[in-house]
């Protein structure tokens, strides 16, 4: 069942939200972006769970290395019913508290561990470079499939470039990018990370595509969180 909040997004005038996503294997960071009066703005943070307790979170790396290959196909499909339906209730979630302010408009995430997830467990288990990032795999996949289900533009970033990018849609330059993110300590609560940083400015890098932005001015910060 679609929540209220995804639901209206499609009918809501709300300002264009980006959200940034730093990912990890059983969570993930999301750090929501809009623009207010031209300047970014943090709208939203939040940690979210992608897997359901008691369920294996790294099945490819630890659990199915004990089982048989039947086995191992079982388990692994209970884990991806999981990551989906704790991932969709946590966009569906943040889509609620955001509207009818916001809308999400797209979210920006690091490419893909991998090119493809391998077939069967067995293949990943014969490649060490694939079980190393299988189980990232299984989150990233979700996340991404979860966000084009509702209609959401899916971006990638690479990791290390999210400053520049921020600095060339804010028309700063990454030193002025930094000290505004580091300035944002002073009206956010914790936690503000290196993550949620760097979440923040890739979600900037991309609104520019959604939102007229104003030169940055490092004297002035912004936080207008929902919630």
């Amino acid at each position: 069942m679609v929540s209220r909040g995804a639901g209206n997004q499609k009918r809501s005038n709300g300002r264009p939200v980006v959200v940034g996503v730093a990912d990890h294997n059983g969570w993930a960071i999301l750090v929501s972006a809009a623009a207010v009066n031209g300047e970014p703005t943090v709208v939203d943070r939040r940690r979210v769970r992608l897997i359901e307790k008691g369920v294996p979170n790294q099945p490819y790396h630890h659990e199915t290395l004990a089982l048989s290959d039947a086995e191992a196909e079982q388990l692994l499909r209970k884990v991806k019913r999981s990551i989906a339906a704790c991932t969709a209730l946590a966009f569906d979630h943040l889509s609620a508290d955001l509207w009818p302010r916001y809308r999400v408009a797209s979210i920006t995430i690091r490419p893909p561990p991998l090119a493809h997830l391998p077939a069967t467990v067995g293949e990943v288990h014969r490649s060490y470079h694939a079980l190393c990032r299988a189980d990232g795999m299984l989150y990233h996949s979700a996340i991404c499939t979860a966000a084009l289900q509702r209609d959401w533009k899916l971006v990638f970033h690479r990791r290390g470039e999210e400053l520049a990018e921020a600095a060339e849609a804010l028309r700063a330059s990454p030193h002025e990018v930094e000290r505004f993110m580091n300035d944002l300590r002073q009206t956010l609560k914790p936690p503000w990370t290196a993550e949620h940083r760097n979440a923040f400015a890739a979600a900037i890098g991309r609104l520019r595509k959604q939102s007229r932005l104003r030169v940055l001015r490092t004297d002035r910060t912004a936080n207008g969180e929902a919630g």
